[in-house]
């Protein structure tokens, strides 16, 4: 069932109407069926897959939750500190195992082809025969979901909250059809009440899910599925085209897979909003960003969260990384030392973020260059704070943004050349020949015609950008245009939804022409 096709519109339409009928203490069972109901349309054997991470998880959260309950009861200090001691390591290798079988799973199932393609490399070239590549179904959010669990099992593991011992209502949790496409990761202490509770019917919500499903879809429809087209062609055959057009293409892919992710983000999160359910946002106007650094505070916000407060925090406050600080301040300066640490704990976690775009040498390069120019970004910043003390300059000023601004798109853009490469040599030839051939003075209509980019496609596209502009800039001003338009007159609401509406219908759900392609993340 494609979230982009009016059967989705229909269940969902279904689902809201079911969910207010029925008394409050039992709507979270219109969701749970629901949710069912939405990731079998897509295959019993992805269901089995979903089933079982559900099972195992429950059972080690129970686990993990008796473990919990025992209290150290020995006669003295130093016997109950020996039982607290015990206890701790038997926490700590039931939520190990957990982790390991969750991300084995996600490991085998992604990254199994990948690994036995390298393994193959090696040995034929001593002459051995090569293995057969594995080829296994990739369930629909799989990695979503893992990292939800997972997120789950630590907190459990860390005291935040107790586990919920009833399998169904866990089951929702994890299952929620509203995340299942591409996120974003929840928190089971910030969603689970909404869930649970059951809603009262609130017309700004039925308003605010509306609006947000709208934009969602017309950012999918006239910018990403738009451009799809253009990048792809500029990414496959770079070579027919002067250098600069596959900085272009670079560029214009930074446009489409943020209107997809963020598109498809806000039709979902729209969706859940029905419910009145909120989720967690997972984009902040990420292109207005001044420092890679805050980039990442704003892109993928569930990820990137999930990655600090499960992977950064615990790597950088680790022994072993409190003795590579012990050792960094024998032989360097005391404020180079400190930053030691918490840039090889970077590095690390944004080579994970590359594995988790999918497997390739491309998207580790991928998250090795945003690693590398964070860490760097950890180094500079006693420099930078020096010369803006010296010289009175204010982070503030207009130009600084602006510079921040294009400084930090630049990098991004670069680093899309990995990221939507079909392979790590393709990027680096892609990039050579950027720099190599930009070939200005070569540039003509009939070479952006033949990329796509006639006048007919780019004004449309053009328009549907100043729109977009014009939203990010009023919410980085604190402006939330939903709540903006839901606070005018009546008329004036009537007429914004009935645009909305209308466009909605002529140019995606009742155009004939329209071939909605898949969302970039659906299957990560």
């Amino acid at each position: 069932m494609s979230v982009n096709g009016v059967t989705f519109l229909a269940f969902l339409l279904l689902a809201v109407i079911l969910y207010y009928l029925i008394p409050k203490g039992v709507r979270w069972i219109v969701l749970l069926c629901a949710s069912v109901v939405f990731y079998l349309s897509y295959g019993w054997s992805a269901g089995l897959y979903l089933a079982v991470t559900i099972v195992l998880t429950y059972a080690f959260s129970l686990w993990l939750g008796r473990l919990a309950a025992i209290h150290p009861a020995g006669e003295t200090a130093q016997v109950r500190k020996a039982q607290k001691k015990q206890l701790t390591h038997k926490k700590r290798l039931v939520l190990a195992a957990a982790l390991v079988l969750n991300f084995l799973a996600l490991g085998v199932l992604k990254y199994g082809a990948f690994f036995v393609s390298n393994v193959n490399r090696v040995i034929q070239s001593f002459g051995q025969e090569a293995f057969p590549l594995p080829a296994f179904l990739l369930p629909l959010g799989i990695s979503f979901y893992i990292f939800q669990t997972s997120g789950y099992l630590i907190d459990l593991y860390r005291g935040k909250y107790p586990p919920q011992r009833n399998i169904l209502r866990y089951a929702l949790f994890v299952c929620y059809f509203p995340q299942m496409v591409q996120g974003p990761i929840n928190r089971y202490d910030a969603l689970a009440p909404a869930l649970y509770e059951g809603n009262a019917f609130d017309w700004a919500n039925l308003q605010h899910g509306l609006l947000r499903m709208m934009f969602g879809v017309l950012k999918k429809a006239l910018i990403a599925d738009a451009l799809a087209p253009t990048v792809q062609e500029l990414y496959t055959n770079f070579y027919a085209y002067p250098g600069s057009m596959a900085f272009l293409g670079a560029a214009l892919y930074c446009i489409q897979l943020y209107c997809d992710f963020s598109g498809g983000i806000d039709l979902l999160c729209g969706a859940s909003t029905l419910f009145g359910i909120p989720m967690q946002e997972n984009f902040r106007q990420p292109y207005l960003s001044t420092s890679l650094a805050d980039f990442w505070r704003r892109w993928h916000i569930s990820l990137g969260e999930w990655m600090k407060d499960y992977l950064f925090y615990p790597l950088a406050l680790s022994k072993a990384f409190g003795r590579l600080t012990k050792r960094a301040r024998s032989v360097l300066p005391a404020d180079v030392a400190k930053r030691v640490a918490p840039c090889l704990a970077t590095v690390i976690v944004f080579l994970c973020v590359g594995i988790w775009q999918g497997p390739g040498w491309a998207n580790i390069a991928y998250g090795l260059w945003n690693g590398l120019w964070m860490s760097l970004g950890l180094l500079w910043a006693p420099v930078s704070s020096k010369l803006f003390h010296r010289f009175s300059w204010k982070r503030e000023g207009l130009f600084w943004i602006v510079w921040g601004v294009i400084r930090t798109d630049l990098l991004v853009i670069i680093g899309r050349y990995f990221s939507n490469a079909g392979s790590l040599m393709s990027a680096l030839r892609m990039l050579k020949h950027t720099v190599t051939a930009p070939g200005f003075g070569s540039l003509n209509a009939q070479v952006f015609s033949s990329v796509g980019l006639t006048w007919a496609t780019v004004l449309p596209i053009c328009a549907a950008l100043a729109v977009l502009l014009c939203i990010s800039l009023a919410k980085e001003r604190g402006v939330q245009v939903s709540q903006w338009i839901c606070q005018r007159k009546w008329y004036v609401q009537f007429l914004i939804l009935f645009a909305g509406l209308l466009l909605t219908v002529l140019c995606v759900y009742g155009n004939t022409d329209y071939v909605p392609i898949a969302y970039v993340y659906e299957n990560v």
